[in-house]
């Protein structure tokens, strides 16, 4: 009976160190997930703040970030606060002992004072350090990931503006293009025979919409000489290519293109009917005429003589306004072959 005390009270304090044991692992495995956790909280609230898809990512993320932080503390103090409470309820429920025979002690007239054991804080400092540590991550991350985002948008805004510029140019040079295109359609009008002669209201200048469209091509011309390269208050502007339209020169070139649309809509409803029956007729022999001159198979005696013929004719129009340059065409092409008739 007497060696059967100690065997019992050896088993259970075996017992409790086992115990403790397993509370300190558990303690520790769990106060390792809440770091775990708080790390994973705190990359995904800096994602949230600075994330590329984050709208108002700033309310979002903070949240997260707080909440990791603390994770990631109360994980480190997990272990030292069970140890804490552990200690508290031993000291309070008391440690049963075995009883001993008692031995006889001197009582000393003042009893001893044990000095105190200096209190180990390596484990403050340790967690402290972790802290700071992770505190110092976040923000590291925090900064290259603002400094990333900020570099994306700064290349996104360069490729914007280019794109931009792109577009404001290729827009100035179609209303360049649209202009030649315009004065191409007026000068055919002017030097093509067939024009002159079956819409012939699209050269009078007394049509008041043929006068109207004369009146818009000189402003055209004029807006393009006084505009001259595109203005550099395009490439600034944020409107783009649609600020365009306020500029003097496209206004001018829009202006033109509808005065030509109707001047040309109303000299192919007009047509011939303004030409009397017989200068029609005289159209028609002078059109004859112009086709011998040009046809290349006629002899040039033929060719010099309804050149001739035609030049007359074309004097003796009342109705059908022929152009200057119309006629300065028609003897341009003909001087080569005069010249070589009067040589023979």
């Amino acid at each position: 009976m007497t060696f059967a005390v100690p065997t019992i009270l050896a088993a259970a304090a075996e017992s409790e160190v086992l115990a403790t044991a397993l509370i300190d692992g558990v303690t520790r495995g769990a106060g390792y997930l809440m770091m775990a956790a708080g790390a994973v909280m705190l990359f995904a609230g800096a994602f949230k703040m600075i994330g590329r898809f984050s709208y108002g990512g700033g309310s979002e993320g903070a949240p997260l970030l707080f909440m990791g932080l603390a994770s990631i503390v109360g994980g480190l103090f997990l272990p030292n606060i069970m140890t804490f409470m552990t200690d508290n309820v031993r000291s309070v429920s008391g440690d049963p002992s075995p009883t001993a025979p008692p031995t006889p002690t001197v009582t000393p007239t003042n009893d001893p004072v044990e000095p105190a054991a200096p209190a180990d804080l390596t484990w403050i400092w340790i967690t402290l350090a972790a802290i700071a540590a992770l505190v110092l991550l976040a923000i590291l991350v925090f900064v290259i990931l603002a400094t990333s985002r900020r570099a994306r948008q700064a290349r996104e805004r360069a490729v914007a503006d280019r794109v931009a510029r792109e577009k404001v140019t290729a827009a100035w040079a179609g209303v360049h293009s649209r202009h030649d295109e315009l004065l191409r359609k007026l000068l055919h009008s002017e030097t093509d025979w067939d024009a002159l002669f079956f819409t012939p209201a699209l050269t009078d200048p007394s049509v008041p919409e043929t006068a109207a469209m004369l009146v818009a091509m000189r402003a055209a011309s004029t807006a393009r000489d006084i505009s001259g390269d595109m203005p550099r208050s395009l490439l600034r502007t944020d409107g783009g290519a649609s600020a365009l339209v306020d500029q003097p020169y496209p206004k001018a070139v829009d202006a033109f293109d509808l005065a030509w649309a109707a001047a040309e809509r109303n000299a192919k409803r007009l047509g011939q009917k303004g030409i009397p029956a017989a200068e029609r007729k005289t159209i028609k022999e002078i059109r004859d005429l112009l086709n011998i001159a040009e046809n290349s198979a006629a002899s040039s005696t033929e060719r010099n003589l309804a050149y001739r013929r035609a030049q007359k004719l074309i004097a003796t129009l009342e109705h059908v306004h022929v152009p200057e340059k119309a006629a300065a065409q028609l003897e341009q092409s003909h001087t080569p072959m005069l010249e070589a008739a009067a040589a023979r």
